[in-house]
């Protein structure tokens, strides 16, 4: 089976930019009063040194939008700004072979991610971090990018393991019909699936291309 070449991709960005998008989150907080009673000052002290103690403990809930690939082993979020839609450049005979994909589209940023899940090809079944299953999916996406891209130029390839699923990143630069762009692929695989995110930012936007690449790899 396929994967989908680049050229997709950056057919759907083009759709993209017609599309507007607003929001904004404010976050509240509450605060307690506090009251002069010394026969209960140590008991409410008791009980706001407990809730201090909790709020410093608790995880922070993640906010943004929840995306889950690979059965729910592979999951991160991106900012609320974001409007999801479908991939329309996957057609019925893929979508039938199992197939997935979304569109995550940041129109004022002119950003977008891309969401894909692909069957193993024969119906191979591998751990969630196979080195030679990875390796294979970024070198063939290096090769369909190459051919995709004008003035292309690969920057940087790493391996990243988020919560026991190993993870390869691919970030490239090229020229779309003039315009300068940067591209990260993030691929992972586990099961008989694949996954694959495709983040797309024009250059001069890098410092907040990365902070959407950090959200999707877990990494520092």
């Amino acid at each position: 089976m396929r994967l989908l070449t680049l050229k997709s991709a950056l057919i759907c960005t083009a759709l993209t930019f017609a599309l507007s998008v607003a929001g904004a989150q404010a976050a509240t907080d509450t605060k307690h009063p506090a009251k002069s009673s010394k026969t209960a000052h140590s008991s409410k002290s008791s009980k706001s040194s407990k809730t201090s103690k909790t709020s410093k403990t608790a995880p922070a809930k993640p906010s943004g939008q929840k995306v889950s690939m690979l059965g729910g082993k592979f999951v991160f979020y991106l900012p609320k700004e974001y409007v999801k839609g479908p991939m329309e450049e996957i057609d019925d005979k893929a979508k039938a072979a199992g197939v997935t994909g979304s569109l995550y589209m940041n129109t004022p940023a002119k950003r977008v991610v891309i969401i894909t899940e692909t069957p193993l090809p024969d119906g191979k079944n591998v751990p969630s971090n196979d080195t030679e299953t990875l390796d294979n999916i970024i070198a063939e996406t290096l090769v369909q990018q190459q051919s995709s891209y004008r003035d292309f130029s690969k920057l940087s390839e790493k391996k990243v393991v988020r919560k026991g699923v190993g993870l390869r990143q691919l970030d490239i630069s090229g020229s779309v019909d003039g315009g300068k762009v940067l591209s990260t692929t993030v691929a992972a695989a586990s099961g008989n699936r694949t996954a694959m995110v495709n983040v797309i930012s024009l250059a001069k936007d890098a410092k907040a291309h990365a902070l959407v690449v950090k959200g999707v790899t877990g990494s520092k």
